[in-house]
């Protein structure tokens, strides 16, 4: 009989056997096959690469965040070795760009992220000097302006004379055909430019730096746009000529619309701002927008408007379409607009189309508010007018009817965000919370909400009312994905990348959104009243009509005070100087025309510095609550507009910093 041990011991020598046949094989494999099949060999495939990619799709879709990460370093690292080849094979473009989706999905549903650098393409040899990628008149990209010779003609040019490429005869035609719906006509995700002007105060263009110009990246990446029609390479080409020529503007106004670049602008085309009203004026918020939005909504919105008119803002509204400017301030009789209302001395139909015609005192209403001026009452010329007329039904309501109407009209966002899921809801005053967390949870966090809506109540000097008139909706996800659901179906866009919480006025409705903070531990807690208190206070000064950015910003730096301890707060106050330090042009904020992220990083460490402890914001809330329009306001409070307040305040951190606070 053969004992264990015998048998141990026969499987043991079994095994080194066996050890030393497969090291053996591999000796010889790898004198046989020398240095460049192993090289070979180890070169992972692009469809292995994309297996990987493939694979991370699969755990995200499958909820598994921390699977996809670590499959996600998988992939990256095998991209890095494909994209390291010489040359580098022809499908590792397409891998790169779908490999930056997944990054940015990843971090939408919470992974960290950034640890996870991307390999870059190296770039083409460059050419020898005197060839170009195209001759002019060989297609879009060389085409000769009009004008003797082939100069360009026109004021402000700079561009060589051969191979300049016009603004308003090539480029202005691309972005309205290809963005026109979404961010000409319409500010679909909160973002807009109308004009020259506007689109250079984006960000989104670097003179001289064609293919590092965030609009160019955006094209070739495929975000943009979206929908289908997506932008010929010929056509981004140009656009890469134009911005490395310096994107140099050759029409007569830069602040006309991108729709008819080289008119002339009417003095009156767009408000300045809101004005305060005078006995006797018509409300534009109140009287007139409610009746645009319901009349003429429809066939006038930013998709596809007919005649070309869309009434989504009243600065669109004023632009007009094909029939030229619809109203002219202080004729009401002879505007356009009113000369559709009432069926007369008109061409083509009366308004609105297929409709009751309004009754005569609306009518009159209308003809009123354009002989007085066409003045804008509340907020700003670029609002869109559905949130108009919600600000102006709010100022005519009582607190307690707007607080029924608000809250009745949250159950419509939500059912927008996810329809196919029943919230829960806890009420607490003046603030309601609406979520997908667990009961216990949402009550946790409603105890918490209410100490925060306290202190920033007392922190902005509102502790004699209500902090907000109408009451506050804070509005709760479990997931990071259903926030982003939430940013996809109530915002129409993307959720940005990294942003966990917005305040908004949807409506009725005003709100702060944000993915549901933990509430475990002590420090958390705290977190999670930084987090909360962010969202209260940008909401409050939403509700009072001021820009987003300010809102933002003024809700950042009221956070910072209320829970200045927390973790949140330090992680705020280092990522301030870092996004500011990588931002081209750190003054878009303030020109309304930085992302959600910026205006709330960088807008509120500016608002935080200049608010004398919290004091300016509580003296600005003060005018506001007082009628007085919002630029009014802050140049009272803070003696200067916000770009001047700004660039004063860029100066003093640049000098603290030993040089320039941004770039």
């Amino acid at each position: 009989m053969i004992g264990p041990g015998v048998i141990s011991a026969a499987r043991g020598t079994s095994r080194r056997w066996l050890a030393v046949a497969i090291l053996a094989t591999l000796a010889m494999a790898l004198v046989t096959s020398g240095p460049t099949s192993r090289a070979d060999d180890a070169l992972p495939t692009a469809a292995a690469v994309k297996s990987l990619l493939d694979g991370v799709r699969d755990d995200l879709d499958a909820e598994r965040p921390g699977a996809a990460r670590d499959r996600f370093v998988k992939a990256i690292d095998a991209l890095t070795t494909l994209v390291g080849a010489e040359p580098p094979p022809a499908a590792a473009r397409g891998l790169l760009d779908r490999a930056r989706t997944l990054r940015d999905d990843l971090e939408l549903q919470g992974v960290e992220v950034d640890a996870i650098v991307l390999p870059t393409l190296p770039r083409a040899a460059a050419k020898p000097k005197g060839e170009s990628a195209a001759k002019p008149g060989k297609g879009p990209v060389g085409t000769a302006r009009k004008g003797g010779g082939g100069k360009p003609t026109g004021p402000g040019v700079k561009g060589p004379a051969s191979t300049a490429v016009s603004f308003v005869e090539q480029v202005a035609p691309i972005l309205v055909r290809h963005c026109g719906g979404c961010h000409v006509a319409g500010r679909r995700g909160d973002f807009q430019f109308t004009s020259y002007d506007t689109l250079m105060k984006t960000g989104m263009v670097q003179k001289g730096a064609g293919a590092d110009s965030r609009l160019v990246e955006v094209i070739r990446t495929g975000d943009m746009p979206r929908g289908g029609g997506k932008v010929a390479p010929d056509e981004c080409a140009l656009l890469v000529t134009w911005i490395n020529e310096g994107a140099v503007f050759d029409g007569a106004d830069p602040l006309v619309s991108l729709q008819n670049p080289g008119a002339t602008v009417a003095a009156s085309a767009s408000p300045a701002g809101a004005v305060k009203l005078e006995p006797g004026d018509v409300s534009f918020a109140f009287e007139v927008a409610p009746v645009l939005v319901k009349q003429c909504g429809g066939c006038h919105d930013a998709m596809q408007p007919d005649g070309n008119l869309s009434m989504v803002s009243l600065e669109s509204l004023l632009r007009g379409g094909a029939n030229g400017a619809p109203i002219v301030a202080g004729e009401g009789a002879a505007s356009l607009l009113v000369r559709k209302l009432k069926g007369r001395d008109i061409d083509g139909q009366p308004m609105p189309l297929g409709k009751t015609p309004l009754s005569a005192e609306v009518i009159a209403t209308i003809e009123k508010w354009v002989d007085q001026g066409g003045k804008l009452d509340l907020l700003t010329a670029q609002t869109p007018l559905a949130t108009v007329a919600a600000a102006g039904r709010a100022r005519s309501l009582s607190h307690a009817d707007l607080l029924v109407a608000r809250f009745e009209a949250t159950d419509e966002v939500w059912r927008r965000a996810i329809a196919d899921e029943e919230p829960l809801v806890v009420t607490r005053g003046d603030l309601r919370l609406v979520g997908n967390v667990p009961e216990a949870r949402l009550e946790s966090l409603a105890d918490l909400a209410e100490k925060a809506m306290g202190e920033v109540a007392e922190t902005l000097g509102t502790t004699g009312g209500p902090l907000v008139k109408g009451g506050i909706v804070l509005i709760v996800f479990d997931k990071p994905y259903d926030y982003s659901d939430f940013w996809v179906n109530v915002l129409g866009d993307e959720r940005p990348k990294g942003l966990t919480g917005k305040a908004g006025v949807n409506g009725d409705v005003v709100y702060g959104a944000l993915v549901a903070p933990a509430v475990d531990s002590a420090a958390d807690r705290a977190d999670a009243m930084a987090a909360i208190a962010e969202e209260v206070a940008a909401a409050a000064f939403l509700a009072r009509g001021t820009p987003d950015w300010f809102a933002a910003g003024a809700g950042r730096a009221v956070a910072l005070k209320v829970a200045a301890k927390s973790t949140l707060a330090k992680e705020w106050r280092s990522q301030a100087g870092e996004r500011l330090h990588r931002m081209r042009r750190p003054a878009v904020v303030v020109e309304g025309m930085g992302g959600p992220a910026d205006d709330a990083a960088v807008g509120g460490a500016f608002l935080a510095a200049v608010s004398g402890g919290g004091s300016r914001l509580k003296a600005i809330l003060s005018e506001l609550d007082a009628e007085a329009p919002f630029e009014a306001a802050f140049a009272s409070v803070f003696q200067g507009s916000p770009p001047a307040v700004f660039e004063a305040w860029l100066a003093r951190e640049g000098k603290k910093r030993g040089g320039n606070a941004g770039r």
